[in-house]
């Protein structure tokens, strides 16, 4: 029986949970809030951005479902400071990059630490606290993505605007390193750690974590659009690319919020169909709201909140199910199953919208495209309630 820790460990172990996954998925968010300063110095195109988010995201997908029997095989702290590890190499090769090439290949390293997170950051809650006590932390965790986009969209601009768009890299890649060192020093080992458990390895996955997994993938794709936002102010709107940073700013700390918010309300009501469902809608009305701000600019804002409590809210409830459906043996595994259809879903979102845009010279089928996939996701979440009738049982073996 998992006893939950005493409240000062709790805060700690909250705090660094919520960093490692703010650092592990900064990486490729960055690459569109410093689009314009990357764009212009390597003489690249949008649609060869996108490319780099992609590599990003599809090596993050393939990698997820690896990631996810290692941290079950090692542990997860082992797994949680090799989060923190292969960030900060990350945002160092970016900083480095000299050409669209390189550039890639740090994409590929921060694929490694997006598909280590979920994994990892699961995997400790599921072995440090009991079930129905993970939903708030769940949602502190997960906020730790728009969190590190909203200090990222505030920063990064005005850092390279002072250091050069290699320079503020250079500086952010000293956070996620010292944040390494504390977590070895800070995170106990396992209470209980089985790497040979066959069921946790080898065993079958509810099918919730399927449903899931198709669920994310659309959404995913829906949201990729956000890689996106920073540029259509900048382009479309004719904004200051301090704009565009506060735009992604605006997103990142709503979703702070509103990840919390949905993960505790979905495991104390017992609502995660409800939940998901409703950020599915959300997110096709986030997709009509951007469009529409280039008649009426301040709809951007209702964009941008839409998106938050929509598409990157998600991933709060997500992580909610997997360990409401598992059990902490195969958490890892669960998680990277589901990691692995949102990345997808996320890796071909922006070649695909950065080519529309290219060829058509306008963002509208990009904005269309994205409200479709959401629509498909709230199909799947119909199709999976008429499968399971009650959220309880679509999220319990």
């Amino acid at each position: 029986m998992t006893v939950a820790p005493p409240f000062r460990r709790r805060v700690i172990f909250a705090a660094l949970l919520f960093a490692a996954m703010a650092v592990a998925t900064f990486g490729a968010a960055s690459l569109g809030i410093l689009a314009t300063f990357i764009i212009d110095d390597l003489g690249i195109t949008r649609a060869q951005l996108g490319f780099v988010i992609a590599v990003n995201a599809v090596f993050g997908a393939a990698f997820s479902p690896l990631a996810g029997r290692t941290a079950d095989r090692i542990g997860a702290k082992g797994a949680f400071v090799g989060v923190f590890v292969l960030s900060g190499a990350t945002f160092l090769a970016f900083g480095l990059a000299p050409s669209f090439l390189i550039l890639a290949a740090g994409g590929i390293v921060g694929a490694m630490a997006q598909a280590s997170s979920n994994p990892a950051t699961n995997k400790l809650i599921a072995e440090e606290l009991p079930p129905g006590e993970r939903g708030v932390v769940t949602g502190i965790k997960q906020s730790g993505v728009q969190a590190g986009i909203f200090l990222g969209g505030l920063t990064a601009p005005s850092l390279a605007l002072a250091l050069g768009w290699r320079g503020a890299y250079l500086a952010i890649a000293a956070v996620p390193m010292v944040l390494a060192v504390l977590a070895w020093w800070l995170v106990p080992p396992a209470q209980r750690h089985d790497p040979g458990g066959a069921e946790g390895l080898r065993g079958p996955l509810p099918a919730a974590i399927r449903w899931l997994a198709v669920y994310g993938f659309l959404l995913g794709f829906a949201g990729a659009v956000t890689f996106f936002v920073p540029l259509y102010v900048e382009e479309a709107l004719g904004f200051d690319p301090r704009v565009g940073g506060l735009v992604a700013a605006v997103m990142g700390l709503i979703a702070v919020v509103g990840r919390i918010w949905w993960s505790r309300h979905a495991e104390a009501a017992d609502a995660v169909l409800g939940s998901l469902g409703t950020m599915a809608i959300l997110s096709a009305l986030s997709a009509a709201a951007f469009w529409a701000g280039m008649e009426l600019q301040t709809l951007i804002w209702i964009g941008a909140v839409l998106t938050a409590v929509g598409s990157s809210s998600w991933n709060s409830v997500g992580m909610v199910a997997v360990m409401a459906s598992t059990t902490p043996e195969s958490t890892g595994r669960a998680s990277g199953v589901v990691l692995f259809g949102f990345l997808a879903g996320l890796g071909i979102g922006p070649p695909i919208f950065g080519a529309l845009v290219d060829r058509t010279g306008s963002y509208t089928p990009m904005w269309a495209v994205s409200a479709i996939a959401a629509l498909g996701a709230f199909a799947v979440i119909v199709a999976w309630r008429r499968d399971q009738p009650s959220d309880r049982s679509a999220t319990r073996r």
